[in-house]
């Protein structure tokens, strides 16, 4: 895959800078939280009627292998924990697979995820860590101030599709979950199809980097994406709305009460995403 050196170049800095990156990021994280706590409206200027809790979808593209990344990681970790409506999801890419130190997380499914993203926003090539904001927006995945700026604009006009997802009680010693989702357009989403994503997720991974850029670092990630299922295809016209039931396998080294689903809307040819839902933890086993 085509990597845009400068770009990547502008993004990437030396893992010297990992402490002085991480308290930036949590001195203005501190700011930041204004935009998404009661009360706290100043990155919400633009759009001060806009819903504080309308769900906005994160998705951050990442790597082990990359010396950048971790401040990222680590802010979107926070701001899961911290920011109400936003849905964080994290794609480990695989490009930097072959620069010393191969991500087990990785998937070419999401470097691909991130090539489509690149094209829709015609940009000059990928780069990590990178954030993408509601599949309009993008910016550098470990700026604050940049991020609650994509997160304003994307609260300033209420989402047109109203999204559910519920996760059924699993059966004891099963590995498949089975999922309700939900999906009402409640104003026009253009002319073309959209589609209904399913994103797995798990919190609470640990990698210990034994190579690479981040050689004898032990680093903690969350919204790990680990499969992505298509729910359905969804009208754009206002009042279409479907439901599904879904089934999906669970690998079994994935843990239970780390898991979570996420669901949004996404318009197939734009890669706008028009709404969304997610459901933490998954729960345990119905007999648990």
């Amino acid at each position: 895959m085509l990597v845009d050196i400068a770009e990547a170049m502008e993004a990437h800095a030396p893992k010297s800078r990992w402490n002085r990156m991480a308290v930036g990021c949590g001195l203005l994280l501190a700011f930041m939280l204004g935009a998404f706590l009661p009360g706290g409206g100043a990155a919400l200027a633009q759009g001060a009627r806009a819903d504080e809790d309308a769900p906005v979808v994160l998705e951050l593209f990442t790597s082990e292998g990359c010396s950048s990344c971790p401040p990222a990681d680590e802010l979107l970790s926070r701001i899961g924990a911290l920011a109400p409506g936003v849905i964080p999801l994290a794609y480990h890419v695989d490009y930097w697979n072959s620069l010393g130190w191969s991500d087990p997380l990785s998937s070419n499914q999401w470097t691909m995820r991130q090539v489509e993203y690149v094209r829709a926003m015609q940009l000059r090539g990928s780069y990590t860590p990178q954030i993408v904001v509601n599949g309009r927006w993008q910016c550098i995945g470990s700026n604050p101030n940049g991020i609650t700026r994509l997160i304003a604009a994307a609260r300033a006009t209420p989402p047109p599709a109203v999204v559910t997802v519920h996760a059924m009680p699993l059966a004891a010693d099963s590995r498949k979950l089975n999922l309700s989702v939900s999906a009402h357009i409640v104003r026009t989403a253009g002319d073309k199809s959209l589609i209904v994503l399913v994103a797995i997720y798990e919190n609470g991974l640990m990698a210990s980097i034994d190579s690479g850029e981040n050689t004898g670092h032990r680093i903690k990630y969350d919204y790990t994406v680990r499969k992505i299922i298509p729910a359905f295809e969804l009208n754009p016209t206002a009042g279409s709305a479907l439901e599904n039931e879904l089934s999906v396998n669970l690998d079994p080294s994935w843990r239970l009460d780390h898991l979570g689903a996420a669901a949004f809307v996404q318009d197939e040819t734009s890669l706008a995403i028009d709404g969304g839902a997610t459901q933490y933890p998954l729960g345990k086993p119905a007999n648990q």
